[in-house]
């Protein structure tokens, strides 16, 4: 298939890995040409210098032949031009759209983007899905990583084991007995930055492992006691950055819980101001997030929970450092930079949110067709949890997980019946047509995954 990616930047970058390794072709259009150089380099894919909002641009990306448009460009004009030339000029069928600006996204002007206006069949909004993820961080403070699936019904679960861990050295097997009628599986485990699938049973958890499982979604509490994890969700919350992504992580949180806590620090007096107006309900500290007396100012502490939500990534995690050290235990700290996260993790930080990751995961759930329904990319990039319908001409159907050939590095976590049963994946577990599998693969398996379930992931 034909795909045009508008934007070199990191998310381009995600995206074009992606789809070059299921065999499309793809072309990326940037105007900067160091970024194309290095986006064509690392991947299979072409590369076309100039303005996305350029129709001869456009064209010379061959436009004209493709079925989809993916606009991540840093410009919300840009992207949505791009949208609107490749409708006007080539009728694209497929046109996915970064946009950022809460302007463009007011309800009272969301009717724009409706049928027979701006032409953009899927937008996706940074923003609001980074601080739905910084929130559900928030009321999971004993997770590095949450994401939801099959209607919210299973949840993955990242968990780092620490000497706390009651399991360590303890074989996976033997978790069914000592946790009778806990629904969870763990899928995938990272150690040393390398990837280990358990299958056999034998595998244990060593100290600093960092595992991903999928739980049943009310057993989430539960599940991360098995794993010597009992923090409390802080009701006394500290944000470094009121800008609007700030504004936002305010809102969520006093609409779910309003007894809640909340204070902002806030280095730009205006955008200071700006918030105290929006956010009646919180206390603004307009000073540097980097001053020990401004942290000690917002009186953090170990009943506390910190967010750092700026733009500067080297200013959320010297922030995050301040406050562990003012004796916060759960911190949630915003990354752009890949560059930064092996460092963060030996920075004993409890959570790294990465918006880059968190939009590629919303451009592949639009894009992926079939049975896949959800798709969330962990943001060690080892690979994807997946949920997916597996159909009635599969070959897994009515087996035994244990007598099914799955990939080496492919794992099923939970399976999901017609009737919502939740059933957590066993070597004995069969899976039936309709049945809803939540998976870890990587991104090169995904075509295997493919034919194992008879999923087409063809594209709209």
């Amino acid at each position: 298939m034909k795909i045009v990616v508008c934007g070199a930047g990191r998310v381009g970058i995600s995206i074009s890995e992606h789809l070059s390794t299921e065999n499309n072709d793809i072309t990326v259009v940037d105007s900067n040409s160091e970024a194309l150089k290095k986006i064509t380099e690392l991947y299979d894919v072409q590369g076309v210098l100039g303005l996305a909002s350029h129709p001869a641009v456009l064209k010379n990306a061959g436009i004209q032949d493709a079925e989809m448009l993916i606009a991540v460009t840093e410009s919300d004009e840009i992207n949505i031009m791009a949208c609107h030339l490749s409708n006007l000029l080539y009728n694209i069928p497929t046109k996915i759209a970064r946009i950022r600006s809460r302007e463009y996204l007011n309800e009272e002007f969301f009717d724009l983007f409706q049928e027979g206006k701006i032409p953009i069949d899927h937008i996706i909004s940074p923003e609001e899905e980074v601080a739905s993820a910084i929130v559900k961080q928030w009321r999971t403070p004993g997770a590095f990583d949450v994401a939801e699936f099959c209607n919210s019904h299973v949840t993955m679960l990242g968990i780092l084991c620490n000497s706390n861990c009651p399991i360590l050295d303890t074989p996976l097997r033997e978790l069914v007995d000592l946790f009778p009628g806990l629904n969870a599986t763990i899928m995938a485990i990272i150690r040393d930055n390398n990837l280990i699938i358990p299958r056999s049973g034998d595998d244990v958890l060593n100290v600093n492992d960092r595992i991903y499982l999928s739980c049943q979604t009310n057993q989430i509490e539960r599940t991360l006691a098995a794993f010597g994890h009992s923090e409390i969700t802080s009701h006394n919350v500290i944000i470094s950055g009121a800008g609007n992504l700030g504004v936002m992580i305010g809102n969520m949180i006093n609409k779910i819980s309003p007894d809640t806590n909340l204070t902002f620090i806030e280095l730009d007096k205006d955008v200071a101001r700006n918030a105290a107006e929006q956010l009646e309900f919180a206390s603004i500290i307009s000073g540097d997030t980097l001053d020990p007396e401004i942290i000690k100012e917002a009186r953090v502490s170990k009943e506390s929970s910190f967010i750092s939500a700026t733009n500067h990534d080297e200013v959320n995690i010297l922030s995050s450092l301040l406050a562990k050290r003012s004796g916060t235990k759960h911190c949630i700290v915003l990354l752009n930079q890949p560059a930064f996260f092996p460092l963060v993790n030996t920075l004993d930080l409890e959570a790294v949110i990465s918006p880059p990751v968190i939009t590629v995961s919303s451009i592949l759930k639009y894009i992926r067709k079939g049975q896949i329904e959800a798709v969330h990319s962990i943001i060690e990039e080892f690979g994807e949890v997946i949920s997916v319908e597996a159909l009635e001409t599969s070959s897994i159907i009515g087996m035994p997980l244990k007598e099914i050939k799955l990939p080496k590095n492919v794992s099923i976590g939970s399976i999901v019946k017609k009737d919502n049963e939740i059933i957590a994946a066993r070597g004995s577990s069969i899976i039936d047509p309709g049945d809803k599998l939540v998976m870890f693969v990587p991104v090169k398996s995904i075509k295997k995954v493919q034919e194992l379930l008879s999923v087409r992931l063809d594209y709209f």
